[in-house]
């Protein structure tokens, strides 16, 4: 049986309590995308196991989830910014100041109704989901287990793709960190 996981990142080390404009907020997302995760081993004792099943573990180029990988010892077979997380945008409004939290709230779903200023539209970024799914079933047909440690959002893109090319979905993973799902065929 032919398995893909799809297992979002460790907990980033971020303040995300201080009240910042809009326009600041793109600061925050170059801190959080710059970000160290919390060095943690999570207590879920099945991560280790996923990760010392797979054949081969890929991983989004950027560093929260290269870490994820690191925190286990492990080494990703090839780390492919297709896997990135989808660009959440911003704007240059300053008079109202949110946490980081709630202002990635609002732009996430301003992006999925089609606002994307200073980023890669919701369109856009389901067809990188749809060509990082595809990869991954390329690289299915000389592996049977593969881990991809990816994030929140393209992973739900790309369990999509998955379920729509025939996939099978066995367990899903709510938005946390370390939430894993798992697909067969």
């Amino acid at each position: 049986m032919k398995t893909i996981i799809l297992l979002r990142h460790g907990e980033v080390d971020i303040d995300n309590n201080k009240r910042i404009s809009a326009y600041q907020f793109k600061d925050w997302i170059k801190l959080y995308n710059n970000a160290n995760i919390k060095y943690k081993i999570p207590e879920k004792n099945e991560l280790k196991t996923i990760l010392d099943k797979a054949d081969i573990i890929l991983a989004s180029k950027l560093k929260r989830s290269i870490q994820s990988i690191d925190l286990f010892k492990k080494t990703a077979y090839e780390k492919n910014s297709i896997f990135n997380e989808a660009q959440i945008p911003y704007s240059a409004w300053t008079t109202i100041r949110l946490t980081p939290k709630l202002w990635l709230i609002i732009f996430r779903v301003l992006w999925f109704f089609g606002y994307s200023k200073n980023s890669k539209s919701f369109k856009e970024t389901k067809i990188l989901a749809n060509e990082a799914t595809l990869k991954l079933i390329t690289l299915m047909d000389s592996n049977n287990y593969i881990v991809l440690v990816g994030h929140g959002i393209m992973n739900r893109l790309i369990s999509k793709v998955l379920i729509k090319k025939g996939w099978k979905s066995r367990k899903k993973s709510k938005n946390e960190n370390w939430g894993f799902s798992i697909f067969e065929l």
